[in-house]
């Protein structure tokens, strides 16, 4: 079990490496814990020799997707352990995702966008609340149903982390806010983080992952990312896992097609 947790952490710290300058980025990480034994065919049951297979299977979930994502629009670049997902040419932007053959499995999106703070005309991240919420709530079902995918069995626990890597390339560091529209206006809520706002661990049930049970269970891991910015509570999923879909500002249709499409609950 302990191998299993260490092999999560090197999971991010060797994605984190590989990632592009720009935005920060929202990274997930899955790592089942339920071992299989070896000799078991795991590499087989993840169809990673099946560079095309697998990238129909993860359109089928990216494109239900509340926001178009590139994530699987182009074949994977295949290694002997892993499938790997980004931008055509490895362009630095927008997506990152690695599946591999022992069940485990990496997602990252860049989110956030530059913007002049009200508080002090200082430039910042910007990064939606509401972004937040739903990114990781569609990695963790993307990267758990890989999981389950890999162990047919689809039973066992998966350890989870998750993570906001500030931006790198260009030798600045400019600091990440959350922002949300509560009170009417588009601003800044809780802290201003100047540099990795630290991680965010949790055990889940792989088969919860792929039911309704899937945003109850990824709302822990929302509110300790929220927490992390000086926020206690998240606006956008309640207690009960329902997405209260008004508080996606703008995007509450958008938001309302995507939950019917996976069946969780959501709210007017």
């Amino acid at each position: 079990m302990i191998e299993r947790h260490e092999h999560l952490g090197r999971l991010l710290t060797d994605a984190a490496t590989r990632l592009g300058p720009g935005p920060p980025w929202l990274v997930l990480g899955v790592v089942p814990l339920d071992r299989p034994p070896a000799g078991s065919g795991l590499a087989a049951g993840t169809g990673l020799a099946d560079g095309d297979a697998l990238r129909r299977w993860v359109r089928r979930h990216v494109d239900a997707w509340p926001a178009p994502i590139g994530i699987a629009s182009e074949p994977p670049e295949p290694h002997p352990d892993r499938a790997v997902f980004t931008p055509p040419g490895r362009a630095a932007g927008t997506y990152y995702c690695e599946l591999h053959a022992d069940g485990s499995a990496l997602g990252a999106l860049q989110v956030g966008t530059l913007r002049a703070s009200p508080t002090d005309g200082g430039e910042v991240w910007a990064i939606g609340e509401g972004a937040l919420a739903w990114i990781t709530i569609a990695l963790l079902r993307l990267l758990t149903s890989y999981a389950t995918r890999a162990d047919e069995t689809g039973s066992g626990e998966g350890a989870v982390e998750a993570v906001v890597i500030p931006a790198t390339g260009d030798g600045r560091v400019v600091p990440m806010e959350v922002w949300n529209h509560d009170g009417g206006t588009y601003g800044r809520a809780g802290v201003r983080r100047p540099a990795a706002a630290g991680t965010a661990r949790r055990t889940v049930g792989l088969a919860a992952c792929s039911s309704p049970a899937l945003t109850a269970t990824a709302r822990p891991l929302v509110l300790d990312l929220l927490r992390r910015f000086g926020l206690s509570e998240s606006r956008h999923i309640d207690p009960a896992g329902v997405l209260r879909r008004r508080h996606f500002t703008g995007h509450d249709e958008l938001i309302h097609t995507w939950a019917d499409a996976i069946g969780v609950p959501s709210e007017p």
